[in-house]
C-alpha cells in the first residue's frame, strides 16, 4: 500500500472545507498560486478594458461592446484556437505555456509604456470618426469608434482572450495532466477557491486607486497594467518552479496514477453544427450556454449602459467594475461550498434549474428597476432609482457569475456523462466551438442588430424594454431545455447508451 492511501482519513469537516494531506501541499499550493497569478491578471485586464472603451475611447461607451464582441473577440476566440493547438502540437506544453504568456506580457507592458500614454496620437481623432460616420452606412456607425481607437480595441480583445486561453487552455490542460485521480475532486474545487482570491484582491487594488482623478489616475491604470505583467512573469515562474521541483517528486507525480482522458475528437465548426442539430439530446445541452451567453450579455448590456450613465469618469467607472469584481470572488467563494452540497444532495434537474431560474427571479427585479427608471421614475421609497438600480445589478450580475462558476459549469459537463465515450467526445466538442462562443455571439449579435440596423446610433438605454423582453425567452427557453434534458439525463443514466 502506497503512503497515500495509508494516509488517515479526513474528520468530516476538515473532508469539507481542507481536504488535502500534509505531504500534498508541495504540490497543491504552488498550483493554486499559478492560479491565483492567473485570475490576478484576468481581473486587472477585464476591468479596465470596460474603462478604455466607454471613458477613454474618441465617441467610447457601452454600446461599443456589442460591436467589439461580435465583430472582434468572437473571429479572435476562434482564430486563437486555431493558433494555439498549433503551437501545442509543434512544441509541446512547457514552450506552448512559455510562449503564450511572455506574448501578453509584453503586450502589456507595451500598452503601458507606448500605446496608452500615446493614444490621442495614434488614434483616429473625432473629426475624422464623425465625418466617417456620416458617410458610411449605418451598420458601422458603431463599428467605426472600434477602429478608430484601435489601441483600446486590441487591449478588450485580449484581455478577453486571456481569459479564456489562460484558465481553460493552459491552467486546467496543464493540471489535467499532472493530476492523479483521487486528487481531482479535492483539488479542483479548492484551486477555485483560492483563485478567487486573486480576483478579489486584483478587484480591491482597482477599487483602491480608483478615488483619484485625471492624470493621478492615468498613472495608476499604467501602474496596474504593469502589475499584470509582473504576475504574468511570476505565472511562469511558478510553473516552472513545478515543472523542476513538484514533478520531480515521485510522491506527488506518478504518470500511472493520471486520469488517461481520451483524445478530443477535432470538431470544426460546421461539424459542431451538424452534431447539435442532428442529435437531440446534445441539442438541449447546447442550449444551456447558449440560453446562459444570450440572457447574460442582454443583462449586462444593460447594466453597464446604466453604470456608465450614473458614473461619467475613468476612475468612477473603474471603481465601480473593482467592487463588481470583489462581491463577485467573494460570492463564487461562498458558492463554492454550497453548491458542492447542492450538487451532491439534489438531483440534477434541481441543480441544473438553480441557475436559469435564479438568473431570471433576479433579472427579473433588475430589469423592473430599470423599467421604472425609463418610464421617468427618478425615486422610490427615498431611494435614488439609477443607483439603486446599479448596486442592484452588481449584486446580481456578481451572483450570477458565481452560480455559473460553481453550478452551471458542473452540470453542463455531468450532462454528458451517459453518452458513449464517442459520442461523447463529439458532442462535447461541438458544444464548446459552437455553444460555447455562439451564446455570446447571438447576444452580441442581437444589441449589435438593434443598435446599428433598426435604430442605428441609438443608446442601450432605449431600449431597455426590447431587451427585458428577450431577457426573458431566452430565460424561459433554458429552463423549458434544462426540464426535458433532465427527462433525458435520469432515462439514460439508468441505462446509459
Amino acid at each position: 500500500m502506497s503512503k497515500e492511501n495509508s494516509a488517515p482519513e479526513f474528520s468530516k469537516l476538515r473532508a469539507i472545507l481542507w481536504p488535502i494531506h500534509g505531504f500534498e501541499m508541495k504540490k497543491f499550493l504552488p498550483m493554486s498560486l499559478l492560479m491565483f497569478c492567473i485570475l490576478f491578471v484576468y481581473t486587472a485586464v477585464r476591468d479596465l478594458k470596460d474603462t478604455f472603451v466607454q471613458k477613454y475611447a474618441t465617441l467610447g461607451g457601452p454600446e461599443l461592446i456589442s460591436s467589439l464582441k461580435l465583430w472582434f473577440v468572437l473571429p479572435t476566440a476562434i482564430l486563437v484556437v486555431m493558433i494555439f493547438s498549433a503551437i501545442l502540437d509543434k512544441y509541446g506544453m512547457n514552450k506552448s505555456f512559455y510562449i503564450v504568456v511572455s506574448f501578453f506580457a509584453l503586450f502589456f507592458l507595451t500598452f503601458a509604456f507606448v500605446l496608452f500614454p500615446n493614444a490621442n496620437r495614434i488614434h483616429l481623432s473625432m473629426e475624422t470618426m464623425t465625418r466617417m460616420r456620416e458617410t458610411w452606412p449605418s451598420f458601422f456607425y458603431y463599428i467605426i469608434p472600434c477602429l478608430g481607437n484601435w489601441s483600446y480595441t486590441l487591449f478588450y480583445i485580449l484581455a478577453e482572450t486571456w481569459g479564456s486561453l489562460a484558465v481553460s487552455s493552459l491552467f486546467w490542460y496543464f493540471s489535467n495532466q499532472i493530476t492523479k485521480r483521487d486528487e481531482t475532486k479535492r483539488f479542483y474545487a479548492l484551486y477555485s477557491f483560492i483563485g478567487n482570491i486573486g480576483v478579489l484582491l486584483s478587484g480591491g487594488y482597482l477599487y483602491s486607486v480608483a478615488h483619484v482623478q485625471g492624470a493621478a489616475f492615468d498613472k495608476n491604470v499604467k501602474i496596474l497594467v504593469c502589475l499584470s505583467t509582473v504576475f504574468c512573469g511570476a505565472t511562469m515562474l511558478m510553473y516552472y518552479y513545478i515543472n523542476k521541483v513538484v514533478l520531480s517528486d515521485p510522491k506527488l507525480y506518478d504518470p500511472s496514477q493520471i486520469k488517461t482522458k481520451k483524445k478530443k475528437t477535432k470538431v470544426g465548426f460546421l461539424e459542431g453544427l451538424r452534431v447539435i442539430f442532428t442529435m437531440p439530446y446534445v441539442f438541449l445541452i447546447f442550449m444551456l450556454p447558449t440560453c446562459y451567453g444570450i440572457s447574460m450579455n442582454l443583462y449586462e448590456g444593460i447594466l453597464k449602459a446604466q453604470i456608465s450613465e450614473s458614473f461619467k469618469s475613468p476612475s468612477d467607472l473603474s471603481r465601480m467594475m473593482g467592487i463588481l469584481s470583489m462581491i463577485t470572488a467573494i460570492s463564487t467563494i461562498v458558492l463554492t461550498i454550497v453548491s458542492a452540497n447542492i450538487l451532491r444532495k439534489t438531483s440534477w434537474t434541481f441543480s441544473a434549474l438553480f441557475t436559469p431560474i435564479s438568473l431570471g427571479v433576479l433579472g427579473l427585479l433588475f430589469f423592473i428597476l430599470m423599467s421604472y427608471k425609463v418610464s421617468g421614475g427618478n425615486n422610490l421609497f427615498g431611494f435614488s432609482i439609477p443607483i439603486t438600480a446599479v448596486w442592484v445589478g452588481l449584486i446580481i450580475d456578481a451572483v450570477g457569475k458565481g452560480i455559473k462558476y460553481c453550478l452551471f459549469d458542473a452540470t453542463k459537463s455531468m450532462a454528458y456523462r451517459p453518452l458513449d465515450s464517442d459520442t461523447q467526445a463529439q458532442g462535447q466538442g461541438a458544444v464548446e466551438i459552437v455553444g460555447g462562443r455562439g451564446g455570446k455571439g447571438l447576444g452580441a449579435l442581437i444589441a449589435y442588430f438593434i443598435l446599428n440596423v433598426i435604430s442605428a446610433g441609438s443608446t442601450l438605454l432605449s431600449h431597455t424594454y426590447t431587451f427585458f423582453i428577450i431577457f426573458l425567452l431566452t430565460v424561459l427557453a433554458w429552463i423549458f431545455s434544462v426540464i426535458k434534458l433532465g427527462k433525458f439525463y435520469e432515462q439514460k443514466m439508468i441505462k446509459p447508451e
